[in-house]
């Protein structure tokens, strides 16, 4: 992808509205998701911009998700308010939208950079949009986010949209009044899992970034309770990740372990190679990860709370179990143990789930009049 610098006359190839994407974070789903919007961007214009620290630009995401797309590279300060700064000074310049799809550190931000120029049309995508005293630790930003990103919404020419999860269910979030949902892109794949061998071991595996977050060594005490399933890591470790690995007592046979970032072919193959993918962190948010299970047909086993929990509930994909508490190994082991009983039904619901997936909502909710 060459570095240009951008166009001053503030038109497109096509007369249309141009589009600059702002990212500061290679991590997660960021970089796919901005893939999405640059290639449906340059469907009406042949190049939007890409607005990028040079952390990101330099990042193996970068490489995986963003190498081959058609756009002009800006590199931004690594400072995250002279980043927006600049990215809506440069949007400004050239007649662009200018589109965050992480949005949750960059509100306040934006509020400050569009008050000092003559500002440019603006979509923002909130990715987090949990309030204190819920499931997450509570943190100033929690309680600061929601009446800033009401003002954001009111602001002229600014769109403020939240993420909600691939399936559609949560359609409102409390503390966020106004603010419209776009689903999470998830391309479903009709090509589903491959067939199971009849004496193959039951494989659960686990997918992305794997943090404490994600609650491992939970799952390693309830798989000592399961003897016969297996657990497949695949996605960057963290390092207390590989600790508690290191200390399971599952026999060694039993864990197949893939600490890297994998290319999207990779993690493809890798979830529809499993028999179940495990979600058993509690949190107050849309979790990628379990749609991405239902669009290859595959049953999740989830937490009994939260926003994972509703979407495997709402649509009947897997089983769930309390993740907290002096009982929650056993809990789990025993969710596991249905599941394996019942993942002919629940991968069937996942076949039937996967066809609410799509990119098109993600799209059109932060580009719509673009394209």
């Amino acid at each position: 992808m060459a570095v240009d610098p951008p166009r001053s006359d503030g038109a497109s190839p096509t007369g249309r509205e141009r589009v600059a994407v702002l990212e500061l974070d290679p991590l997660g789903h960021r970089l796919r998701y901005v893939r999405l919007l640059l290639v449906a961007a340059a469907g009406s214009d042949a190049r939007p911009l890409l607005l990028v620290p040079p952390a990101v630009r330099t990042s193996p995401e970068f490489a995986e998700h963003l190498a081959d797309v058609p756009a002009e590279v800006v590199e931004v300060p690594d400072e995250r308010r002279a980043a927006v700064r600049v990215a809506v000074e440069t949007a400004a310049a050239v007649g662009a939208r200018l589109v965050v799809p992480d949005g949750d550190k960059n509100v306040a931000p934006l509020l400050l950079a569009l008050a000092r120029t003559r500002p440019p049309a603006v979509s923002v995508l909130l990715m987090r949009t949990v309030l204190p005293g819920g499931s997450e630790r509570t943190t100033p930003g929690m309680a600061l986010k929601p009446p800033l990103a009401w003002l954001l919404a009111r602001l002229p020419g600014v769109r403020v949209r939240f993420l909600t999860d691939a399936f559609g269910v949560v359609v409102r979030r409390r503390g966020f009044p106004g603010i419209e949902p776009v689903r999470d892109p998830v391309v479903p794949d009709d090509r589903g899992a491959p067939a199971r061998e009849p004496d193959a071991p039951f494989r659960l595996g686990v997918f992305g970034v794997i943090s404490a977050r994600k609650n491992v060594p939970l799952l390693l005490a309830a798989l000592e309770q399961v003897p016969d399933v297996h657990l497949v890591l695949a996605g960057r470790c963290d390092p207390d990740v590989t600790a508690a690995l290191a200390a399971s007592g599952l026999h060694p046979d039993r864990l197949h372990v893939d600490d890297r970032l994998l290319t999207e072919a990779e993690f493809d193959a890798a979830v529809a190679g499993v028999d179940a993918v495990a979600v058993l962190h509690d949190n107050d948010a849309p979790s990628g990860i379990v749609a991405e299970a239902a669009a290859r047909g595959v049953p999740v086993l989830g937490p009994a709370r939260g926003w994972a929990s509703s979407m495997i509930t709402g649509t009947g994909i897997g089983e769930v179990a309390e993740v907290t508490g002096p009982d929650a190994a056993a809990g789990v082991a025993d969710a596991l143990r249905r599941l394996v009983t019942s993942r002919e039904r629940r991968a069937a619901a996942a076949r039937r789930a996967r066809t609410r997936l799509g990119t098109a909502d993600f799209v059109r909710g932060l580009l719509g009049d673009v394209l």
